[in-house]
């Protein structure tokens, strides 16, 4: 049914589980896996600059966005093929919606045909907040989306 599986991580707990069913599926269905990590400089402009250990914030999110991937090839690597195994990562200076569509445009682009994605289910003035990656990714995709919310477990 599906044959190019595409997973956003970020190195969450939340994401680590959404890989671990996009590993399991692809493997069940025989299927490419993409595994993405959507790199955002400006979430490191909060740290303070003696914290920032590279000469830039972009270059702390490129480099957090690779080990995040690094991490999550080795375990798609360990199950399946490594042929089957591939990984990208993106780059947004914007919020979770600009992140969002990278995303959805990158699979598009790239015939994935399911899209996996962890979630917070943040809900409230924490939604309100910190914007929701998940819902923005539904409304802007015309692919399947698998979702696979967090439980109280994963966030402790």
């Amino acid at each position: 049914m599906y044959k190019h599986l595409l997973v956003a991580v970020d190195g969450s707990h939340t994401s680590e589980n959404a890989l671990a069913h996009a590993i399991g599926l692809a493997k069940v269905e025989d299927a490419e896996l993409t595994v993405v990590n959507v790199a955002n400089p400006t979430e490191y402009m909060a740290l303070a600059p003696e914290f920032l250990q590279h000469e830039s914030y972009e270059a702390a999110a490129l480099s957090e966005g690779n080990t995040v991937l690094d991490a999550a090839v080795e375990k798609a690597k360990a199950a399946l093929p490594a042929d089957k195994v591939h990984r990208h990562l993106l780059i947004a200076n914007k919020g979770a919606k600009e992140m969002a569509q990278m995303l959805v445009d990158y699979a598009d682009g790239n015939g994935s045909d399911l899209i996996i994605l962890g979630t917070h289910g943040r809900s409230g003035l924490m939604h309100l907040l910190m914007g929701s990656f998940a819902e923005t990714v539904m409304r802007e995709t015309n692919l399947p989306l698998l979702v696979i919310r967090s439980t109280a477990a994963d966030e402790g």
